[in-house]
């Protein structure tokens, strides 16, 4: 038993295409304050929705980096209604630009609740409160990037899979080294949702603000930066099923929900997200291998089938690249803020996927929702 998997929140979408049904925006005003330079716009909105904000210098993205130091009705869930507000301050994410006139404008985005954008933020600090989590557009919405510590601390960042409806081959192929053909046979997949999965491995510091009186075990307690390394000493049972990893209570086994005392019930408490649960197996491929094909890895470069695969030494560590070997004192490249008595890298370490998500290839083995068989 050795780690937590990325936590997915399962949330069923339409496609992503916009639709003449989706929520409508209206009435957009903005206006600058001449002396504070801070942003003021304000709309409509005809139904409850997320709504981002984009905004354009003739007709041209400034980029998602510079929208930043934004508050008010943006960027989270809104209910309907006229005049809501939203204050940007360029001068914290955009400095030394100035605005000419008749140049810049505000896009104004409304997102059904079905089908919200690709990034998902859900603040699991101390001070959090349920039902706050936040949504961005891109990546370069995501505020401070995706790479930002808090996103391996106190908050979990979700990219949004769209897996509805896509027909895939899962498993792997004779051209995999070290591959097992009887629990990794080819087979069609169809998923029937599209979902969001965790951008990083569940950390030690994220496990310990959900679950502060089970502080979350390590081989590694010494290690530095010890907080933003994953989780590797918890199992399934106190992850679903119970407060503990002694306490056995197959009635929360799914696909009933998580006892409330594991850390997936309280997960769901804090946050008020009620999806959240460990990706299904077929969840944890597809996003893994980001849409390439069986001779590819999830970057998109070739599988090499070799015991030592210059291409997968970028993604993850495995034991024929110098990464963690059964005696465990040798570990990868030392770069990665590994060392013989550190364990295992700090998340993200290694370079992500073709969709965002990081250490898919390695860095500790990671739980699945459902069961072991061949």
């Amino acid at each position: 038993m050795k780690n937590l998997i990325p936590l997915s929140a399962i949330l069923l979408a339409a496609a992503v295409c916009a639709d003449p049904a989706d929520p409508q925006i209206s009435n957009v005003r903005l206006a600058q304050n001449g002396v504070s330079r801070r942003v003021t716009v304000k709309y409509d909105l005809d139904e409850a929705a997320v709504v981002t904000m984009d905004v354009l210098t003739n007709g041209v993205s400034i980029g998602g980096a510079n929208v930043q130091a934004v508050g008010g009705d943006c960027f989270k869930k809104v209910a309907a209604g006229n005049d809501h507000v939203v204050e940007w301050d360029p001068y914290l994410s955009w400095p030394d630009q100035k605005f000419g006139a008749g140049v810049v404008s505000v896009r104004m985005t409304a997102w059904a609740l079905d089908n919200t954008p690709d990034y998902m933020a859900v603040d699991i600090s101390a001070a959090a409160q349920p039902n706050t989590q936040t949504y961005y557009p891109a990546a370069d919405f995501v505020p401070g990037g995706v790479t930002n510590s808090i996103y391996k601390t106190t908050k979990l960042l979700m990219r949004k899979i769209m897996a509805k409806d896509v027909e895939w081959t899962m498993g792997s192929t004779t051209l995999e080294t070290k591959r097992n053909a009887t629990r990794e046979a080819t087979h069609q997949v169809k998923l029937d949702g599209n979902y969001y999965i965790g951008v990083y491995g569940v950390t030690q510091a994220q496990w310990d603000l959900i679950q502060p009186s089970r502080l979350a075990p390590s081989y590694f307690n010494n290690a530095a930066d010890r907080a933003m390394r994953p989780v590797e000493q918890v199992c399934y049972n106190e992850i679903r099923n119970a407060a503990n990893s002694t306490t056995a209570n197959t009635a929360h086994d799914w696909p009933n929900d998580p006892n409330p005392s594991s850390f997936l019930g309280k997960l769901r408490t804090k946050t008020g997200i009620d999806d959240f649960d460990l990706p299904s197996e077929a969840q944890w491929e597809f996003a893994a291998r980001a849409g390439n094909g069986d001779t590819k890895w999830g970057d998109g470069s070739g599988i090499l089938n070799a015991d030592k695969d210059e291409n997968l030494d970028l993604l993850g560590r495995y034991e024929r690249d110098g990464g963690k070997v059964q005696n465990g004192t040798s570990y990868a490249n030392p770069a990665q803020s590994c060392g013989a008595t550190n364990g295992t890298a700090i998340v993200g370490s290694y370079a992500p996927n073709a969709w965002g998500l990081y250490d898919m290839h390695g860095n500790v083995w990671e739980w699945c929702l459902d069961w072991y068989a061949d």
